[in-house]
């Protein structure tokens, strides 16, 4: 069990019912959270090792349906700046197809970083002089990339495991739902744009920047900075949370982050593993879709 959520649940309070602790393994759930159904999966590492990123693959290409199913919410993926730097590569070969749009993610009670100053930018200097790579990482605010095109599992299997992922289930918004395309078949095999590109996909994509998401994470997430010259550039934010904001946040605000979201799912190097938040308690559908997946041979590493 990582360090997050032990240090923070009570000593005497067992998390995880024995009775279901060999039913949700190797999930582990928090039964004396009573705000929010809060999961913890464990990582051993950030990255994750390859069998912990198969079987998290194929947890999720279960989980992500299984949402939609039974709340009627679609999966939105957001990966943390400070993680893009570490597979730069990567994110860069995939933007185009990804088409990543930057936000601010912000982490509860926490400040927006400012710009670093001169003075703190001075160690740095001295050692680009010297031919030496320095990790700026300390100075940069915490920015993530919304990925606008629809592509979730391309997109975990490029990112997942790197300890900088989000993910967030929404409703559908009637705003974002595109027009339908006067196009035939014959003409869209014709018409050799329709060969270049995915010209649904670009339409869609573009809709969906009308999701209410954007304006009301701003409103929730970012009231406080309104004064702030940055916040009319600020496109989104997203909370970035841990097992500690669940339990130490004051109770209407937890509460308050699922009137934004119906999930919440999280790598978070702090918990040593990613938190899967519920609005609705989904135990008994966990279960039997972690029952399905050990009979159909996908066990995690841990047992």
């Amino acid at each position: 069990m990582s360090n997050g959520v032990e240090n923070v649940a009570s000593a005497n309070k067992r998390l995880t019912p024995l009775d279901r602790n060999r039913e949700l393994s190797p999930l582990r759930r928090a039964y004396n959270m009573t705000r929010c159904c809060l999961y913890w999966i464990p990582v051993s590492a950030f990255p994750a090792p390859a069998g912990e990123k198969q079987w998290l693959m194929e947890f999720f290409d279960r989980f992500i349906p299984l949402v939609k199913e039974q709340c009627g919410a679609r999966a939105e993926l957001f990966l943390q700046y400070k993680t893009v730097v570490d597979v730069m590569e990567v994110f860069q070969k995939t933007a185009m197809e990804f088409a990543p749009i930057l936000g601010v993610s912000r982490r509860p009670g926490a400040a927006l970083r400012p710009s670093p100053t001169s003075k703190e930018l001075a160690p740095f200097a001295d050692k680009v002089l010297r031919g030496e790579s320095p990790d700026f990482k300390e100075f940069v605010p915490d920015y993530c990339y919304w990925f606008h095109r629809k592509l979730e599992k391309r997109q975990r299997k490029e990112f997942l495991g790197y300890g900088g992922l989000s993910m967030i289930f929404l409703k559908a918004d009637p705003k974002t739902t595109p027009p339908e395309l006067p196009f035939t078949e014959t003409f869209r095999k014709k018409n050799p744009i329709f060969q270049m590109m995915d010209v649904d996909g670009f339409i869609a994509g573009a809709y969906s920047l009308m999701d209410a998401f954007h304006p009301k994470s701003k409103e929730m997430f970012a009231a406080d900075l309104k004064d702030d010259p940055r916040y009319p550039g600020i496109v989104f934010v997203l909370p970035l949370l841990s097992a500690a904001d669940f339990f130490g946040r004051p109770a209407e605000e937890c509460e308050s982050w699922f009137q934004l979201f119906d999930v919440y799912v999280n790598e978070s190097p702090a918990d040593k593993g990613i938190l899967v938040a519920l609005k609705e308690d989904m135990e008994e559908q966990l279960v039997q879709l972690l029952k399905q997946m050990k009979e159909d041979g996908h066990r995690h590493p841990a047992g």
